[in-house]
């Protein structure tokens, strides 16, 4: 340990000196300097509650079947916006910071660098007390970023330029700080479940009232499709353990988009199935996912269920919706629109119609140009889109905060991955408060809706399942 420590500040220190000339030239108050250290072999000794205990902001993102991952904790440049204008703000100082960087990059065989992590809520909004801790949208450049791909694995140590001594004692301390967590022990008492709110006869009876007004103005041809959202909530005796989250998400979803974003005294955390979009250089390839059902009990089942989706009529619906919104939103903004195929892709609990969708995007235009057309979706609002969202705030009690929003990554590149937050939770004080959503469209019914619903609750509703309930 000692020796590597050693060995990683000394070429950091000829790093800085490498560069004494371009740090001494750019704006020492703004300038970022990103070294990264290559082969860096201690992802299974990570201890993720620790940093969601200590650290004011962490942020972690996994695609176990990519053997992707991604921790990042700490941070030495925060981009947060509220507001109608929080796209435009957040493109204008990621061109601000695009020609003030220092970095050694240029020695790693990494394909793409992320640079920020974070967020974006479903909607500016003013949110209820449970999101106070997370602005609307919120992405920050972490002090130190440990990713794994495949067989590579890099940390990065990320800061704001300063004097050099400044720079190689903070660099050395983050090390052995990296080092040390394994040793450092998170006390974890055994979590009970007290009170579940959210899913009493009377709660089901009003939101299927919900949706019986919703559907009258789908009838009335006031709006094509909305996407309606209920909580369940959870009183706990103490937090969870991350670390045993994510081990039975692997199992069950590994092919979802795993996250977990601390933020203050909250965290927010899911395994998400969707793929709102994924960046490279001139590329972006959307994931559609809409039209759900069960999955069967036995294979025979599984494939009955399977061939009635495929055929139903409502389902296909909210489908196709989700892709002529996609087409007629990205039409000015990119060329070569491939669709593929109708498929199927199919979860622990639950099956979806899955389409993927690829574009080339035109020049001069950016990542946050892209996702302020295209979010939020048909998939998680409604069409029209804003008369959608102006019905859920109107309809539902509470407020979606990042649930149904993006998280994710980019850089400095025009390259970026980001996932629709769902199948997701949020823990703040002694609550998780649990979401899930389905489309309303002509022909659905309020009971199957409901069910749809219980299905999407239970990724993260069975994770508690075996705990004690007073």
């Amino acid at each position: 340990m000692e020796h590597f420590i050693s060995a990683s500040v000394s070429s950091f220190s000829q790093f800085l000196s490498d560069n004494k000339t371009i740090l001494k030239e750019t704006n020492s108050g703004n300038a970022l300097i990103s070294f990264a250290i290559p082969n860096f072999h201690k992802f299974k000794d990570l201890n993720l509650d620790y940093y969601m205990k200590f650290y004011e902001r962490s942020f972690y993102f996994e695609k176990p079947d990519e053997k992707f991952y991604l921790l990042g904790v700490g941070e030495a440049i925060v981009i947060s916006e509220n507001g109608e204008k929080r796209f435009a703000a957040i493109d204008r100082k990621i061109k601000e910071l695009k020609n003030n960087i220092v970095n050694n990059w240029n020695t790693l065989t990494l394909g793409k660098i992320p640079v920020f992590v974070g967020g974006m809520k479903f909607s500016s909004e003013h949110s209820d007390n449970d999101w106070k801790d997370f602005n609307d949208s919120a992405w920050f450049i972490p002090e130190i970023m440990f990713i794994k791909e495949k067989d590579k694995s890099f940390l990065f140590f990320n800061s704001i330029n300063s004097s050099r001594e400044s720079l190689i004692n903070k660099f050395k301390t983050k090390l052995e700080f990296f080092f040390n967590t394994e040793s450092a022990k998170v006390s974890s008492s055994f979590l009970k479940v007290y009170k579940v709110e959210g899913n009493s006869p009377k709660e089901k009876k009003k939101w299927k009232n919900q949706v019986n007004s919703c559907l009258e103005k789908i009838f009335e041809n006031e709006i094509k499709k909305i996407v309606l959202a209920r909580k369940v909530e959870l009183l706990i005796s103490d937090q969870p353990s991350f670390n045993s989250i994510l081990n039975q998400f692997r199992i069950k979803y590994h092919e979802c988009n795993l996250f977990i974003y601390h933020q203050g005294k909250s965290t927010f955390f899911g395994a998400s199935p969707e793929t709102l979009a994924k960046f490279n250089n001139s590329s972006l390839e959307i994931d559609v996912l809409a039209g759900s059902a069960k999955r069967g009990s036995t294979d025979e089942e599984d494939l009955k269920i399977e061939n009635e989706l495929k055929v139903s009529s409502k389902n296909i619906l909210e489908h196709e919706i989700v892709i002529e919104h996609i087409q007629n939103s990205l039409n000015d903004l990119t060329d070569n629109f491939i669709i593929s195929n109708h498929s199927i892709k199919k979860l622990a609990n639950i099956q979806h119609i899955w389409t993927k969708i690829s574009f080339s995007v035109k020049p001069g235009i950016s990542i946050f140009n892209l996702i302020k057309e295209l979010h939020p979706t048909p998939a998680i609002s409604g069409l029209p889109k804003e008369m959608a969202i102006q019905l859920i705030k109107k309809t539902e009690s509470f407020r979606r905060g990042l649930y149904g929003g993006i998280i994710g990554w980019f850089n400095l590149n025009e390259e970026g991955e980001f996932a629709i937050a769902i199948r997701s939770a949020l823990i703040c004080g002694s609550k998780i408060i649990v979401y899930a959503g389905c489309g309303i469209v002509e022909h659905s019914d309020p009971d199957e809706e409901w069910n749809e619903t219980e299905l999407k609750l239970n990724p993260i509703l069975s994770l508690f399942n075996n705990e004690n309930k007073n």
